[in-house]
């Protein structure tokens, strides 16, 4: 009788061990579960805690027109991204910096292209890296009867007569030329596009290539006597010589046309005009 009540508390002890381990591996199992949530929970509440900003890869110099490679994307907290901020390099490539970058800096608004507050500051904020406002004198005859506009495309014509060159003359100097002003009505900067409209879809880029937008209440000013261009610096040097000893003229060019060519000279000799020595 004893044996058979060991054999049974032994049993006993046996299954309750047994319980006891059972208990213990389901515990480390819904602790090991509950960790890994955890860590997923944390790792997620990271991800929602960062932003993706675009950032200068390298220190990058005021009024550099930006190319993809000097812009790179990292993740920021929240709490430490700038307001205007992009997420998209493309969106700035061609833009030019306004002030200087440092390597990692946050790429904004701000820092590239123009903003409303500089649309009066003059045509320093309409013409790019590189380039220079000219004028040269008008009359109505030769800007195409007062009609080109700010904006507009126009090819540049001096002419030359006997007394300088032997021979009326006439020679299309510069092609494809962009006008900023025509008097003291001038081209206005275009703010740079915004990533997202007010309404959170995405905003539709500017065009490239663009100096500038006709002001809305622009009209033509037959009266003008000066009109401005957008040249190089070597343009602008010939425009003034040639302007000392010639008189220019206006050719309006359709909206879109930017092809260039090499037109001949025009003189008067096919037309019975005889060559003369030209004055000393």
């Amino acid at each position: 009788m004893a044996g058979s009540m060991n054999k049974i508390t032994r049993g006993s002890g046996r299954g309750l061990l047994l319980l006891a381990l059972l208990f213990a591996a389901v515990a480390a199992i819904l602790a090991f579960v509950a960790l890994n949530r955890g860590s997923d929970n944390k790792d997620e509440a990271s991800a929602a805690d960062t932003k993706t900003v675009v950032v200068a890869a390298r220190d990058i110099p005021a009024r550099t027109d930006l190319e993809s490679e000097m812009l790179k994307t990292i993740d920021v907290p929240v709490d430490s991204v700038l307001s205007d901020t992009y997420s998209d390099p493309s969106a700035l490539v061609g833009q030019t910096t306004r002030y200087p970058l440092v390597e990692n800096e946050q790429v904004t608004a701000l820092k590239i292209g123009v903003t409303e507050d500089v649309k009066d500051q003059g045509l320093s904020s309409v013409l790019p890296t590189g380039m220079r406002a000219f004028s040269i004198t008008i009359s109505e005859e030769s800007s195409v009867g007062g009609l080109v506009l700010p904006g507009d495309l126009v090819d540049i014509i001096a002419i030359f007569d006997s007394g300088l060159v032997g021979v009326d003359k006439a020679v299309t100097l510069l092609q494809n030329v962009e006008v900023l002003a025509i008097a003291q009505t001038a081209q206005e900067a275009i703010p740079p596009a915004a990533e997202t409209t007010p309404d959170g879809q995405a905003a539709t880029p500017v065009a490239s290539g663009t100096l500038g937008e006709r002001p809305e209440d622009v009209k033509p000013n037959p009266s003008a006597r000066t009109v401005t261009l957008a040249v190089t610096q070597d343009q602008a040097q010939l425009l003034a010589l040639v302007q000392a000893q010639g008189d220019l003229a206006l050719s309006l060019r359709s909206f879109g046309d930017r092809a260039t060519g090499t037109p001949a000279e025009t003189d008067l000799t096919q037309y019975g005009a005889v060559r003369k020595t030209p004055s000393p």
